[in-house]
């Protein structure tokens, strides 16, 4: 890539780099740079990789439950509402579709290190048909025997007798998306539950002591001023979980929050720069405390706390997916299981493997999953990406782009290492956007020798990260 190309991806110079680095934050999809399958050829690609015994590392597996009570303005993911008689109907058919490739060469290949029920919301569902669901995964997956089970769930409507099942029947992980606890906020997003009804939740929850707890927290919503923030996150850490995820709102195209927005009818709502101060005094409320982060989004108080799920999916780790709107990753393919229930209830019905979608990888994919890893954890190093190009010189690539962030703030060196500082970590999907254009133009071997520049070196904080 030339001088000017790199243009695009340098930071601004000389303002507070986690606020104004960046006049947006760019999106990295995971299915970024794969080729689409044609539809004729998926249903014999997926027979294929389920036929395939070779070991080939890690394994996860993902669970899609695609109902809600109701739709919250800022989600993206709602699909579905939930009633009864579609519950007890999608549960009979995700168990099926388990069942069905329970002694599938490839599901058996590798033990799987961590389970994901995600919506959705999976805690949408009886006791009892969460029982049957988490029964039927450890009972048809080869599951590593400290397998992390997490369940995803919301205040509303996990009641006591939900919770004692999930737990009752193996989940040792749960992950409640409180957002805020600020009872105005919560209501203006459509969260039926108040300030202390949320805590009162939590605490039951903590108190059981049977499962790792994790609060997510949303900022940038409207109506959350830097003090209502602030008491977020003092009320998260007092009621002491073991894990607290800080997410910054992203208004996605199409939520009633992002229409409303457009519409002009959230005047108050944080800038994007108010966004970066707000996750700065996330990151240093957290760290004074005695917090461990542990990628970008996370930190933990207890090592009981591994969130495998979520470092091992950024690392590219092949996870088998079920239900409608699950995605996955099996022999470098990537595929999604279709998300209109209809077209999922047929397929299962039928015998099949309802897939919407099938995208296969590059060359340079584990190339883009070394650089992901790493970015998510806050440490990357350079000279370990050589031997995923052979041919080509990616530090001396990267070496320009690297030097402007340091000069910029976002990140530390010491000679082939870079580590983001908390700025970096706000921006690092831009991050990863920058690396991966780069790095695919500069994979192809070289015409000629590259001139390699080196790296300043500065010391930087020692990070425990796992």
């Amino acid at each position: 890539m030339t001088a000017e190309g790199l243009v695009p991806h340098f930071a601004r110079m000389g303002g507070d780099p986690v606020r104004d680095a960046f006049a947006a934050r760019r999106a990295v999809m995971p299915w970024r740079s794969r080729r689409p399958l044609a539809a004729e050829e998926v249903e014999t690609a997926w027979a294929r990789l389920l036929a395939d015994s070779r070991p080939a590392g890690p394994r996860l597996a993902y669970v899609h439950v695609p109902f809600c009570a109701n739709h919250c303005l800022f989600c993206g993911f709602y699909r579905n509402a939930y009633t009864p008689q579609a519950a007890t109907a999608y549960t009979d058919l995700v168990i099926a579709e388990i069942e069905r490739e329970a002694d599938a060469p490839a599901v058996g290949a590798q033990p799987v290190e961590a389970v994901y029920l995600g919506g959705g919301t999976p805690s949408a569902l009886s006791a009892s048909e969460l029982a049957r669901l988490i029964a039927a995964i450890r009972r048809c997956l080869p599951l590593a025997s400290d397998c992390e089970i997490t369940i995803e769930g919301r205040i509303i409507h996990f009641d006591a007798e939900k919770v004692d099942a999930c737990l009752e029947a193996g989940a040792n992980r749960i992950s409640i998306g409180v957002q805020s606890f600020d009872t105005a906020v919560r209501r203006r997003q459509g969260r039926r539950a108040g300030k202390q009804e949320a805590i009162a939740f939590i605490e039951a929850l903590r108190d059981r002591d049977r499962a790792a707890v994790v609060i997510d927290l949303l900022f940038g919503l409207p109506g959350q001023s830097e003090a209502v923030w602030r008491e977020d996150l003092a009320i998260a850490a007092d009621l002491a979980p073991d894990g607290i995820d800080l997410y910054g709102l992203n208004l996605i195209p199409g939520t009633p929050l992002q229409r409303a927005a457009a519409a002009g009818k959230f005047p108050d709502a944080p800038t994007l720069a108010d966004l970066g101060g707000m996750y700065r005094m996330g990151s240093d409320f957290l760290a004074e405390r005695g917090w461990q982060q542990i990628s970008n989004s996370h930190w933990r108080r207890t090592a009981r706390e591994r969130n495998v799920y979520n470092l091992r999916i950024k690392e590219g780790v092949e996870c088998l997916a079920y239900g409608s709107g699950g995605g996955g990753l099996l022999g470098g393919c990537s595929y999604a299981v279709a998300p209109d229930l209809q077209s999922y209830a047929d397929g299962v019905r039928a015998g099949r493997k309802p897939i919407e979608g099938m995208r296969v990888s590059d060359t340079l994919q584990p190339l883009r999953n070394a650089v992901t890893a790493g970015i998510e954890k806050g440490l990357l190093d350079i000279a370990a990406l050589a031997p995923l190009a052979p041919g080509a010189d990616v530090a001396g690539a990267l070496a320009p782009l690297l030097r402007q962030w340091h000069d910029a703030g976002l990140v530390e060196l010491d000679g082939d290492v870079m580590a983001l500082t908390t700025a970096g970590r706000f921006w690092y999907s831009n991050l990863v956007f920058a690396f991966d254009a780069l790095l695919c133009a500069s994979a192809a071997p070289p015409r000629g020798p590259l001139p390699r520049t080196g790296l300043p070196s500065i010391q930087h904080r020692k990070r425990e990260l796992s």
